[in-house]
């Protein structure tokens, strides 16, 4: 199938060719008919995409702020590399789409056939959460149906104003939402005030009873708008437009009478008046997109689609004038050279009905790998495959041949395949295991897909390296150990610190001092999103088994003997993952990790000290490391341009033993391989206690160390 990619390194549109996504739990399947450009924010992605590095910068300072804590924190090159890499991944487009239902919903209110509106990309074949899918009314056509989801933004900031009958209300910016909230508004019987820089678009608004003032930059709006309020100022102001200036905000408060509202739906800049504000006490709102995605909520984004089918199907919402223009979907380039257009408010996108639209393979190469040449197949194309994963298999020497990338999403596996060089690109993980070319699978999913995607790559006789952690359960784990014991097969689990060149260095020392040593990790993990898929203890597992256990592993490493206890003890505030581990090792080694999401940006993201009688090691970020009390320690120098966490070298011992079939050779060789659980249970215990727990076990501890 086909669908749009935007490139926002060079601002390039591209009509790509990619999978279709498969049937997956809570989504539907959709085989679009209609889509719609949304001129407000994919034209500002298009010009996000065109500007230059300078303009981008200015456009957002928040993340110049970020790079810059980067660059303070890991240096200038992985600042460097992660601009790049963001800029190379290509968005889909759009997401006003409608369609048939095309697979088994697993919503009983949907059948096959059914005409459905989601917040689906361009694309022939989409996927959608079944909280955005709705089902069209028979009397609502295709055309107009399409533009549910804007109409929801729209109904979304008309609720949030609250306003009362015979309210005065202003819509600064009448594209596409601003029209159709002007419509709604009026529909309602409130008067409504519309403004924009484009005299063609305050025209379409005239026609539907707003009173609108045409924008520039000799005239002031707000004398005509107190005049037409009698002098009291609006009840509300709801912002729809597009733009970086702040103005569009500091006007809005200027409009308002004492105790109005301003609500933010479109995205302008936040440089806000205090004095604007404070004058009338304005309340001030940003609008949460369709709705909220509580499904139980007054207002969430699925009675929001439903109210706007059934004003549509009632005769009082009108999509009259809407269309600017109509292309075929092939012609979806021409969309994007015209949308600047004076005037031009929506551009409908018609799909037709081909061949093979269903497919879940495409290959991007005809000709085929040499059977001598090992290949592999990478599962998953999120953030890790495509920054970390992929450079250090390209790193290799001889480089694997990757023959499939997989992901749920199309379009992801195929930007992870370009880089990559594979051969194919899928969405189907049973056809790529089937597949008996492939030797090695290396799984980057989300935690919660881990141990079933394992168990099946290993039932297939493939050798699996498995992004930690390997399971989020101890029954997950015991399930793997009964797969990989059956199948015989390689499984090894991304603990990669082990493989860092200065952690070989120093446990090299380290084998030669006797006597107890003290392992100290200060670990800056930084804040996520509340809602981040990370901090769901059902998808991600939080940050405490999904990262941290890198630093049990390490410390593992080091001592060199199995873990006698653990001390763990949990701080999750404000939703997010942290804590405090102390292990004590079989010989009176101890270590202690502190992993916290509290410290500042600035400093290093992993420190680590150990120390022993009268000597001292120190890391800072990969980068430095410094002895002190160990004879020649420091000769020679040891200074790297940039962090080395172990990814390549880690993935060379783990490509050598699939091979070659045999044994990992290095660190790998006890803790890595076979059964290894990414974190020893009592560790995830602490991790999904409330905010503040502790946890203590002294013979688990020991059991679970034996068994990896």
């Amino acid at each position: 199938m086909r669908q749009i990619l935007q490139h926002l390194g060079s601002g390039r549109t591209e009509l790509a060719h990619v999978p279709a996504p498969g049937p997956a739990a809570g989504c539907v399947l959709i085989q679009a008919t209609h889509s719609l450009v949304s001129l407000g924010t994919e034209r500002m992605l298009v010009e996000f995409g065109r500007a230059g590095w300078l303009q981008k910068a200015r456009q957002q300072p928040e993340r110049v702020r970020q790079v810059w804590q980067k660059i303070r924190a890991e240096g200038f090159l992985p600042a460097v590399q992660a601009i790049r890499s963001k800029l190379a991944q290509p968005i889909p487009m759009g997401y006003c789409n409608v369609g048939r239902v095309v697979a088994s919903p697993t919503r009983s209110d949907l059948s096959l056939g059914d005409r459905v509106v989601s917040n689906g990309p361009h694309a022939e074949v989409v996927s959608v959460a079944d909280g955005l899918v709705e089902r069209i009314p028979d009397n609502v056509t295709d055309e107009d149906a399409v533009f549910t989801p804007l109409a929801a933004i729209a109904l979304q900031g008309v609720r949030l104003i609250g306003a009362q009958p015979g309210d005065r209300i202003v819509v600064s910016g009448l594209g596409l939402i601003g029209q159709l909230a002007v419509r709604l508004l009026v529909a309602q019987g409130y008067e409504v005030y519309g403004l924009d820089p484009d005299p063609d678009k305050s025209l379409a608004a005239e026609r539907f009873g707003a009173r609108c003032f045409t924008l520039h930059a000799s005239a002031d709006p707000l004398p005509d708008i107190l005049a037409w309020s009698e002098g009291s100022g609006v009840a509300g102001v709801l912002i729809t437009a597009s733009t970086p200036a702040s103005e569009p905000v500091n006007l809005a408060a200027r409009c308002c009478r004492r105790h109005g509202k301003v609500v933010l739906v479109g995205v302008v800049g936040l440089q806000l008046n205090r004095a604007d504000f404070y004058r009338n006490e304005i309340s001030f709102q940003v609008s949460q997109s369709y709705g909220s995605p509580d499904p139980t909520d007054v207002y969430s984004a699925r009675s929001n689609f439903q109210a706007v089918l059934t004003l549509m199907a009632q005769g009082r919402l009108s999509t009259e004038g809407l269309i600017s223009e109509r292309l075929a979907f092939e012609h979806a380039d021409r969309a994007y050279g015209t949308m600047h257009r004076k005037g031009t408010l929506g551009l409908l996108l018609a799909y037709g009905d081909a061949e093979g639209l269903l497919a879940q393979n495409v290959t991007l190469r005809v000709s085929v790998p040499s059977p001598a040449v090992q290949q592999v197949a990478l599962i998953g194309a999120g953030n890790f495959a495509a920054r970390t994963l992929v450079p250090a298999l390209l790193a290799q020497n001889p480089c694997p041949v990757v023959a499939h990338v997989v992901s749920a999403r199309g379009a992801s596996a195929l930007i992870v395949a370009r880089q990559a060089k594979a051969w194919r690109v899928s969405t189907d993980l049973p056809a790529v295991l089937a597949d008996t070319a492939i030797r090695s699978v290396f799984l980057s999913t989300r935690h919660h897909q881990h141990a079933a995607q394992a168990i099946a790559a290993l039932q297939a006789g493939k050798a699996v390296w498995v992004e930690k952690p390997l399971a989020l359960s101890e029954v997950e784990l015991t399930e793997i150990a009964a797969a990989q014991a059956a199948s015989g097969q390689l499984l090894m689990v991304g603990f990669n610190r082990r493989f860092a060149p200065l952690a070989q260095h120093i446990a090299q020392r380290l084998r030669q001092i006797p006597g107890p040593k003290h392992f100290e990790a200060t670990i800056n993990a930084g804040t996520l999103a509340r809602d981040h898929w990370l901090l769901d203890p059902q998808v991600g597992g939080g940050r405490i088994v999904g990262e941290a256990c890198h630093f049990v592993d390490l410390f593992r490493y080091w001592a060199g003997v199995p873990i006698a206890s653990v001390h763990a003890t949990y701080r999750g505030a404000d939703g997010q993952d942290a804590g405090r581990f102390t292990l004590e090792f079989a010989d009176g080694s101890t270590g202690q990790i502190h992993y916290l999401t509290d410290l500042s940006p600035s400093q290093p993201k992993e420190h680590f000290q150990i120390s022993g009688a009268d000597w001292e090691v120190e890391i800072d970020n990969w980068t430095k490391c410094r002895g002190r009390g160990i004879a020649g320690f420091n000769r020679g120098g040891f200074w790297m341009s940039s962090p080395d966490k172990g990814h390549r070298w880690a993935l060379q011992a783990f490509l050598r033993a699939a091979a070659t079939g045999a044994a990992l050779a290095g660190p790998a060789s006890r803790a890595a391989t076979s059964s290894a659980p990414a974190i020893p249970p009592m560790l995830m215990k602490a991790g999904h206690q409330h905010e503040t727990g502790e946890y203590h076990d002294h013979q688990e501890a020991a059991k679970v160390d034996g068994q990896t």
